[in-house]
């Protein structure tokens, strides 16, 4: 520890020293961390349509009760298994129907997840390349923003990466106690992941484990699996929860099984070409991404010694590296061969090219004058970044320009100065990779202001936030030709459905939902007779549902338009906008209350 802090200040002086002191770099990546994914939860309403369908199914769970059968929009749902949606509900319970608390679970997954890359590069390296690879981790684009968004992915590489860390400290460990309990531990995290995405986590576990055996042609490791205990536990966290839901709904398993796991490989849903992930992978690092390519170069290189080697001989580093190579070719490869893909489905594998990217960094290669190539680049293009910017920011129609010029100078801002230190650590290189994580620390503080503009100007929760709440029970919400899951996560009540039923197929076909998904636009024009009724359709539909005369704005933004009949008005006191009002974007209208509306002489004529 001693050598390494005295080596790191006579390459870059007492600032360097501070900075990347074990101790002091250890505490400043995990203080980043409580930062970059707790910061402002809580300060925009729930994205559509993920966040939304995430934060209404345990909304769901928590209003019935049961907690076998998961529903969206009060039907059966299930695409995914629970585990997801009961720690989400717990939180619910504890902390309340906030958005933080629907958030905070994939926060605490990223933060727990950023530990086990730092325990992980400890045992594998040492401790100062564990933190390096958690700093690299943290400021990589696409980790830091799935921690912050309560989807399922972010759970899923928490415990993915918990089973293949822990299998590996099992197949390396020296003593048969250590052995067993670290793959007891392994077995029992790939059933965690199970309970949250389903059979992928024992395809993936298969293709990192079997794979890595068959290049060391290890045969004898199979044997020391502890497959018997280690099975008894996988089976008791997993067969439970799956025994449950089929006795209650017989359709379950072949839905769950065939349709979202196998149907899913040739859907054309989210449907990519082959190289998608190949090609989308290196820059979900960011500024990372200019070390990645000499990072993966020479860990393949060292991995295919590790192949080469005799079984039993040596190779502790290089085992290591293949280890880790595995684990990204498997993620990377098995996904690729589905027809559906989403980003999120890559995360699982930057635990690992974390690693191998810091223990790069932290080798001899990284201080050759060529590293100056890969911080010279994003140097010049943060710099490129913020003159476009605003240039950018004035030819979109989302926000308004009060709202995006003090965005575009904080990120500005933000740019200029994250390219300054990059610049200035061309001259002492120990600062290398403080520079390149923190040029992504300072794009944060625009990100906090401009989602919540964003929110507001594209989706509906703030619209439901703005109405008299509770709204009352009299009112029935429906959306025609869309679905906004977050509708019935803020105003508690089922969401009628009009010309629209997308992943909910299966579950209206379960049960009488007649009343609740309807077709043609008459049916919708018969319900607003029948009771007070707030509609959400798109701007582009507006046209044509102003010409039936039946409904008034209630609210409006570029993406939706809110409108509601006379008695939606007369129940909850808001005044509607003029038909005039739904403008070409950026459009902001957000509901009027009456005696407001009368006090700042926006009062509509009738």
């Amino acid at each position: 520890m001693k050598d390494e802090a005295e080596r790191m200040k006579g390459a870059g002086g007492p600032f360097s020293s501070f900075i990347l002191h074990p101790s002091s770099f250890k505490t400043g990546v995990l203080a980043m961390a409580m930062f970059l994914y707790f910061a402002g939860l809580g300060s925009y309403p729930l994205l559509d349509p993920d966040e939304g369908r995430y934060a209404e199914i345990p909304r769901e769970m928590l209003e019935s009760g049961d907690f076998i059968t998961p529903r969206l929009n009060y039907v059966k749902y299930f695409e995914k298994p629970p585990l997801f949606y009961w720690l989400t509900a717990g939180s619910m319970a504890l902390f309340g129907q906030k958005e933080w608390a629907v958030r905070l679970v994939p926060a605490v997954a990223g933060f727990l997840t950023l530990l086990l890359i730092m325990g992980l590069g400890k045992r594998i390296f040492d401790g100062p390349t564990g933190v390096m690879a958690a700093w690299i981790y943290l400021t990589s684009v696409i980790p830091a923003v799935l921690a912050r968004l309560p989807i399922i992915d972010g759970i899923f590489s928490l415990f993915l990466t918990a089973t293949w860390g822990a299998w590996w400290l099992g197949y390396k460990a020296h003593t048969k106690q250590a052995r067993q309990l670290w793959y007891c531990i392994s077995w029992a995290c790939l059933g965690l992941a199970v309970m949250t995405k389903g059979i992928a986590a024992i395809a993936l576990t298969g293709l990192i484990a079997g794979g890595f055996i068959l290049c060391r042609r290890d045969w004898r490791a199979l044997l020391s699996f502890v497959w018997v205990p280690g099975l008894l536990i996988f089976a008791v966290i997993v067969v439970p929860w799956h025994w449950a839901v089929s006795a209650e709904n017989p359709g379950f398993f072949h839905f769950y099984i065939v349709v979202q796991h196998f149907a899913r490989l040739v859907s054309y849903e989210h449907a990519k070409p082959f190289w998608f992930f190949i090609a989308i992978f290196p820059f979900g690092m960011l500024l990372w991404t200019a070390f990645f390519f000499p990072a993966a170069a020479k860990s393949f290189r060292e991995a295919f010694k590790a192949v080469r080697l005799p079984r039993g001989n040596g190779g502790q580093g290089e085992e290591s590296i293949l280890f880790l190579v595995i684990w990204v070719i498997a993620v990377i490869g098995l996904f690729s061969l589905s027809s559906c893909k989403l980003i999120p489905y890559i995360l699982p594998a930057y635990p690992a090219m974390a690693l191998l990217t810091a223990h790069f960094v932290r080798g001899r290669a990284f201080m050759k004058r060529s590293v100056r190539w890969g911080v010279a680049f994003p140097a010049i293009l943060l710099l490129v970044c913020a003159g476009v910017l605003m240039p950018l920011a004035m030819r979109q129609d989302t926000l308004s320009v009060a709202e995006w010029v003090p965005v575009v100078r904080v990120g500005q801002a933000g740019l200029i100065i994250g390219s300054l230190f990059l610049l200035v650590s061309l001259f002492k290189r120990r600062l290398v990779p403080f520079a390149t994580g923190f040029a992504m620390v300072l794009l944060f503080p625009a990100m906090l202001m401009v989602v919540p503009s964003v929110a507001q100007y594209r989706k509906v929760g703030g619209f439901i936030k703005a109405m008299p709440r509770p709204l009352p029970q009299e009112i029935r919400i429906a959306e025609w030709r869309n679905y906004d899951q977050s509708l019935s996560f803020y105003s508690g009540r089922r969401t009628i459905l009009v010309d629209e039923i997308g992943e909910l197929a299966y579950g209206s076909s379960v049960g009488n939902h007649e009343e609740y998904f309807l077709n043609g636009e008459e049916s919708l024009k018969r319900l607003a007779i029948d009771v007070p009724l707030l509609v959400n359709i798109r701007p582009s539909h507006w046209p044509k549902v102003r010409k039936w005369k039946t409904f008034k704005p209630v609210a409006a933004n570029t993406t939706n338009v809110m409108v509601g009949n006379t008695a939606f008005f007369r129940l909850t006191g808001l005044e509607p906008w003029p038909d005039s009002a739904i403008t070409p974007p950026p459009l902001l209208l957000m509901p009027r209350h009456r005696e407001k509306a009368k006090s700042n002489g926006s009062y509509p004529k009738q």
